[in-house]
């Protein structure tokens, strides 16, 4: 019950600094595509050989949204207004 307590308190903190979102490519690549952003985006899980959510600063994840548009890559914002995972 600590740890979940801790973990609420933490996510509070985060809340409305940022945002997730899921980009279907493998981790390679979107490690690659988030060079454009210089640090203000991160790999924060690799759930599949081509399924990896990054996290960070709200206005870059709206470009990042863009530019997989635009290359017609899958890509979609995860229902949270913080950034988790990040590294």
């Amino acid at each position: 019950a600590k740890v979940v307590a801790l973990r609420s308190k933490a996510i509070r903190a985060l809340t409305g600094r940022g945002g997730m979102v899921s980009v279907s490519l493998g981790a390679e690549a979107v490690r690659e595509r988030l060079q454009a952003w210089e640090g203000r985006l991160a790999v924060a899980a690799v759930n599949g050989p081509a399924v990896v959510v990054v996290s960070g600063d709200a206005e870059a994840l709206d470009e990042l949204l863009a530019s997989c548009e635009a290359d017609g890559v899958r890509a979609r914002r995860v229902a949270v207004d913080y950034a988790s995972h990040c590294s």
